[in-house]
């Protein structure tokens, strides 16, 4: 397996160490910039946009951490090769040119950057430019004002775009009623508890802590003459997101894998970085710097480099399959975002101070702005999930009941359903024996309360009513009722096991009325046991590059064959970690 060695060997314990690790992510870029400049090209394939616009990440999505770098009195002998790039990729008439912007469009996400880059480091980003170079790049920056944006956290990239512009002087160029409006629809995406969905279809995932929060506290703490109102705001919902994120995280520092964009990785860690730059008390700043550098940490064991040190596209290794369709082969490097503190002085509470665990709310936290419901048990997280579900990208990373730490979620969760092999977490319904299976695709209501999270939800044409309670010891009990038109097999799946290098050991296997399977794998026990009075049949689902955790898994599940009618299923989960 392939493992970056200055990435891998480096303690992350000292400033010095951060600051290192940004050098260590973006030398091995440097050949590509060489020769190719703003046509930068890692011959790894492409995305369902264009190659000027994979090329365009490449060169923007480094500057995330360069950015804090520099800013923060770090070296980066690199910039000629960056203001090369950024030459020829913004002139029309060079063939290395970038493109206009359009219509929801990848080079929207990737001009945040470089309007973070002219707002806070305008010493490095536009005074070494030709007069020539400064207009071209204004005027092209200046047209994301000018073309429709996903309603979500994609427009921040014109606040902060707009923040750059002004910043050089060229405040004629933007629109002021369009900032208004922006920060309005932001603003009106806060759920409660610290909570932001990511826009109009109110997601929830990572987006919220690497996106709406970072790019909040960016505008807040970072930017000239910020609106005060939404610079409070700002800064309020970030410290309330403090603790109920905390629960996504793993005591040794993994993170809940939920939601799209996971390859972009440590990532995950930006809010931690970002929120630095709040009024904390020492032992928040001691909480805060742990979760940021426990996560950076987290992914050294993990091969996500290829032999030359270039990020891969994947999760805890090189994955395609579970890759987004705007995941290029540069789209990695947004986990640069991670190192924002960089920026604060060496003198600052966050380098000073040593790092804490984090505050844990509780064995079983609540969380209903976010439908969700966390649960802790050896260290890891589990949680219960009844977000919106996004179908425009994979369904598996939003329709499972449950998402954990140290339990991968599978992806292609039913694209094996004609062989019986199932992901993990669903209730799978097939009503032409087994060939095709549905699972849960809208959520037409949620109720948390205490322990409990009812959901009314669909699958095709079937509606059902589920009631999940959250237990002790990794245990929750999940009911569904649902009305069935004609004879149909149903599925109840559990936790999956990882088997990476070790094959999975089947503890239990009771098929019939008092149904019952346990495995146990690499990273834990997973369990399913039948509480109801139906025959069920027990399996385990074998499977191969899936798993966003570990490339071979399995998966415990229990089978039933229903007549029409109402029926009611009810099992008992458990989902036991591995003790760390």
């Amino acid at each position: 397996m392939a493992y970056y060695l200055p990435f891998k060997n480096n303690p992350l314990k000292t400033r010095a160490d951060a600051q290192q690790m940004v050098h260590d992510l973006f030398t091995p870029l440097i050949p590509y910039l060489s020769s190719l400049g703003a046509a930068l090209d890692l011959n790894e394939g492409g995305a369902i946009f264009d190659m000027q616009a994979s090329a365009l990440e490449g060169v923007a999505r480094p500057l995330w951490g360069i950015i804090p770098l520099v800013l923060g009195g770090g070296e980066f002998p690199w910039w000629p090769l960056l203001h090369n790039a950024i030459r020829e990729g913004v002139d029309p008439a060079h063939p290395r040119y970038w493109g206009p912007t359009g219509d929801i469009n990848q080079r929207s996400v990737e001009m945040a950057a470089f309007g973070f880059l002219l707002a806070v480091l305008p010493e490095q980003g536009w005074q070494p430019l030709s007069a020539t170079t400064q207009n071209q790049l204004a005027a092209w920056l200046a047209g994301i004002q000018h073309h429709a944006m996903p309603q979500n956290n994609w427009l921040f990239f014109t606040l902060l775009v707009q923040a750059g512009l002004t910043k050089v002087g060229r405040e004629d160029l933007v629109d002021e009623a369009l900032r208004q409006r922006y920060l309005e629809q932001i603003a009106g995406w806060y759920r409660g508890e610290g909570w932001y969905g990511d826009g109009n279809d109110q997601a929830i995932d990572h987006y919220g802590g690497f996106a709406m929060h970072f790019y909040g506290l960016i505008y807040a703490c970072l930017l000239d003459n910020p609106k005060e109102e939404y610079a409070q705001l700002f800064v309020q919902h970030a410290r309330d997101f403090i603790v109920p994120f905390s629960t996504w995280f793993a005591d040794s520092g993994e993170t809940l894998p939920v939601g799209r964009s996971g390859c972009y990785r440590f990532a995950s860690a930006s809010f931690w970085g970002a929120a630095a730059m709040l009024p904390l008390e020492q032992r928040e700043m001691a909480q805060v710097k742990g979760q940021w550098a426990r996560h950076i940490r987290s992914w050294q064991p993990s091969p996500i480099f290829s032999e030359s040190g270039l990020l891969t596209r994947g999760y805890r290794y090189p994955n395609l399959l579970m890759a987004e369709w705007y995941n290029s082969p540069t789209s990695p490097w947004w986990a640069m975002k991670a190192f924002l503190p960089l920026l604060l002085p060496e003198t600052h509470p966050f380098w000073l101070t040593e790092e804490a665990p984090a505050c844990a709310p509780g064995p079983i936290f609540a969380m209903p702005a976010a439908n969700s419901i966390a649960q802790r048990v050896n260290g890891h997280s589990i949680v219960h999930f009844a977000g919106f579900i996004e179908t425009k990208f994979q369904w598996d990373k939003y329709n499972k009941f449950a998402y954990s730490t140290a339990f991968g979620p599978e992806m292609e969760s039913t694209a094996y359903g004609h062989l019986l092999n199932l992901g993990d977490n669903i209730l799978a319904f097939s009503q032409d024996n087994g060939i095709h299976w549905h699972t849960r695709h809208a959520n037409k209501s949620v109720q948390v309360e205490g322990n409990t999270m009812q959901i009314l939800w669909l699958s095709g044409d079937i509606e059902v009513e589920t009631l999940i309670t959250v237990q002790d010891l990794g245990c929750c009990r999940r009911r569904h009722r649902f009305m069935l038109h004609k004879p149909t097999l149903v599925a109840e799946t559990g936790f999956a096991v990882h088997q990476w290098h070790h094959a999975h050991t089947c503890l239990v296997n009771t098929s019939g009325t008092s149904a019952q399977i346990a495995l146990a794998g690499e990273n834990g026990q997973s369990r399913v046991t039948s509480l109801d009075d139906h025959a069920k049949d027990t399996h385990i689902a074998v499977r191969a590059h899936t798993n966003l955790l570990s490339p071979r898994s399995a998966v415990p599940f229990l089978l039933t064959s229903l007549p029409a009618g109402e029926q009611v299923l009810e099992s008992i989960f458990t989902a036991l970690p591995e003790t760390r």
